[in-house]
């Protein structure tokens, strides 16, 4: 699952009977073709980020072009970023003070922890590694949570459900993922000062790629093209259909299969069991 496994099975988006290359070539073709709109859309995320609140929604929109570019949907950079930032507003604005709550702990734990670590009356060594792994996973969750506020119509608990479940499932992908941010992540802790005005221009935009590209194909694996299976509707994220296809009721079966109020565009998506 992930960067190097075929992801002919979820599906990508591809223009009808084209023949999808093996996601490690296709993973740099469109790295490649898209080096600059990267540089763009990271310097728009960077602007919407500045009141720091905005943290999520900024991610959502970001989340949003970076699925596009995955399922090689034409966009306007600017203007799909903020109808995205609109659009999914409330539930990633929740999403994004939760995340910084938890980069805060997540900072603060680092201070405490490592102060207090030749402290032989408490295991502080296990405290810290315990917090970091519940850290860690909510890191995980973070690269599926997104894709789902911007892609499907589920209430947030069911995004949460599916998030920590894909957390567990998608293993390689979600390794490939995490090292590549634990890099980025150390590089700013060393050249902080040096790289702080490069920040609108630092790869942000790149790892949103990569979480997309090795994230999204376990969405559509698990979550929706089951639904679109199980409705005997046409999936417009599969490439045996033209753009004009794309327009589909939405269902959420959910725990008990009850129908759910629709949003616009293809949104389906089921709650994993």
């Amino acid at each position: 699952m992930g960067l190097f496994y075929n992801n002919n099975e979820a599906g990508s988006g591809v223009a009808k009977r084209g023949r999808q290359k093996k996601p490690f070539f296709r993973f740099w073709e469109m790295f490649a073709n898209k080096f600059w709109t990267f540089f763009k859309i990271n310097l728009i995320y960077v602007l919407f980020c500045l009141p720091i609140v905005t943290f999520g929604p900024a991610t959502a929109a970001m989340t949003a072009l970076m699925r596009n570019i995955y399922l090689e949907r034409p966009q306007f950079v600017f203007h799909d970023f903020w109808q995205a930032f609109k659009k999914n507003f409330k539930q990633s604005f929740v999403i994004g003070l939760m995340d910084i709550w938890f980069i805060v702990m997540a900072v603060f734990s680092f201070f405490f922890f490592t102060s207090n670590m030749n402290d032989t009356d408490k295991p502080y060594w296990l405290y810290y590694a315990m917090v970091m792994a519940v850290e860690i996973i909510i890191l995980l969750m973070n690269f599926y949570i997104f894709p789902q506020i911007v892609a499907l119509n589920l209430r947030l608990p069911q995004i949460l459900k599916n998030s920590f479940i894909l957390a567990f499932l998608n293993i390689k992908g979600n390794l490939i993922t995490l090292a590549a941010f634990l890099v980025y992540i150390a590089l700013l802790g060393m050249f902080f000062f040096p790289l702080v005005f490069l920040i609108p221009l630092l790869p942000i935009a790149w790892l949103s790629f990569l979480a997309m590209f090795t994230s999204y194909p376990a969405i559509q694996k698990f979550i929706i093209n089951p639904f679109y299976e199980q409705q005997g509707l046409k999936n417009p994220e599969l490439p045996d259909y033209d753009d004009d296809d794309e327009e589909v009721l939405f269902e959420d079966r959910g725990g008990e299969e009850a129908p759910m109020k629709i949003k616009k565009q293809d949104r389906g998506g089921k709650v994993i069991k």
